[in-house]
């Protein structure tokens, strides 16, 4: 089963993002931060786009949804608290699986970011469409009170295979690697990727599409678990929760 994936910046730093089942051409748009970027984006690459996948309520994700929904009838689902941002067709939750021509998306809750964020993950396709839970080397800011839930979100996630390509909500890449490297100097495939993120910036590029095993290797977030990060924030010996939500905080204030 083919799947075409099509990310691209849309506002300032948004991902904009489009998938599409080779077999059906069934097309989703993952979010909308604005409908008339995603619809020229759609029209040059010739995709017709049936539905809109909607991770979680923050209006930067959902304030397109409307517009973008009238111009094409695309079916929308998405959580129960994005109902008042975005004209949902379906709301789903944890359990839920939603289609995409022949390609099968799992529902997962992964809070900690917002309450009903969800993540959309393609087992068959080998992607997860995972909002602002993960970002490139990075994960997204955490609500009060909420740093356990999160970190339970990202633990989810780190258990799927290494070759599952992730489509993260926002490019924070330059910031998130420069962050990185200051929590783990030594790791020699993240002074690579920071390399790389700088060279990105310099020429425009935008980065918002990575992998499990690529964040395994480079994310400080994913990296909890390792003695050097708990190191880096003064916590030699702690659990993995502990030093996440220490990172978290440290990144905050970076």
């Amino acid at each position: 089963m083919t799947l075409d994936i099509h990310v691209f910046r849309t506002l300032s730093d948004n991902a904009g993002a489009l998938i599409r089942d080779g077999e059906s051409g069934a097309c989703a748009a993952v979010d909308v931060p604005d409908a008339g970027e995603v619809m020229e984006a759609a029209r040059a690459k010739g995709w017709a786009i049936t539905d809109i996948f909607v991770t979680h309520a923050h209006h930067d994700h959902t304030q397109g949804v409307a517009a973008l929904k009238q111009a094409t009838g695309a079916k929308v689902v998405g959580p129960a608290d994005a109902q008042a941002s975005a004209p949902l067709d379906r709301v789903v939750g944890e359990g839920d699986s939603v289609q995409l021509g022949a390609q099968r998306f799992e529902i997962w809750h992964t809070p900690g970011h917002s309450d009903g964020h969800l993540s959309f993950v393609g087992r068959e396709g080998k992607l997860a469409l995972v909002g602002d839970v993960v970002f490139v080397m990075g994960c997204g800011r955490v609500q009060p009170g909420q740093m356990e839930a999160m970190w339970t979100s990202l633990s989810r996630l780190m258990a799927l295979p290494d070759d599952i390509r992730l489509i993260t909500g926002h490019d924070y890449t330059l910031s998130n690697a420069r962050f990185a490297l200051a929590m783990e100097p030594g790791n020699a495939a993240l002074q690579a990727r920071a390399a790389e993120a700088e060279r990105a910036k310099s020429e425009g590029r935008f980065l918002a599409l990575t992998s499990i095993g690529e964040e395994k290797a480079t994310n400080p977030f994913f990296r909890a678990g390792e003695p050097a990060l708990a190191a880096a924030v003064g916590l030699a010996g702690a659990d993995a929760k502990t030093v996440f939500a220490a990172l978290r905080e440290a990144k905050n204030r970076f």
